[in-house]
């Protein structure tokens, strides 16, 4: 599989995200801090699959600076493409993960809060907890 033909996927998901946010554009997200909450939830709730995500921080230092786009989104990993063709899985309870929208906008989750399949963590109710130390 190469990066280039996940490109597409990454567009699709974009508009997706747009849908599920209600913006035009994510610039608007960092104009409204009072949308925090909401992003935030929706954020937790959504499909990961053709996010661009890269690894923040994590306990497996050779995990930092992975960048890709998830192409497979278990209970406990993402498998991402690389812009490099290469496929790699990642551990989500180890990691910090930056995901890259459009218009320079990074969002910060916390893997370990991601670590539900994708079909229950879309219909799950979540409460707001404290920051979880990596």
């Amino acid at each position: 599989m190469k990066y280039s033909d996940v490109l597409p996927l990454n567009q699709l998901w974009l508009q997706y995200m747009r849908e599920m946010l209600g913006l035009e554009s994510f610039a608007d997200i960092s104009e409204n801090p009072r949308n925090w909450e909401n992003v935030n939830l929706q954020l937790i709730k959504a499909d990961f699959h053709g996010a661009k995500i890269s690894i923040d921080r994590s306990k497996c230092p050779s995990l930092v600076g992975v960048t890709g786009i998830v192409i497979q989104d278990t209970k406990n990993t993402f498998r991402v493409c690389g812009m490099d063709n290469i496929i790699r899985t990642i551990p989500k309870d180890v990691v910090k993960i930056n995901v890259h929208l459009d218009d320079g906008v990074t969002l910060k989750v916390f893997g370990r809060e991601l670590s539900i399949r994708p079909a229950e963590r879309a219909v799950k109710k979540f409460k707001n907890s404290s920051i979880v130390m990596l």
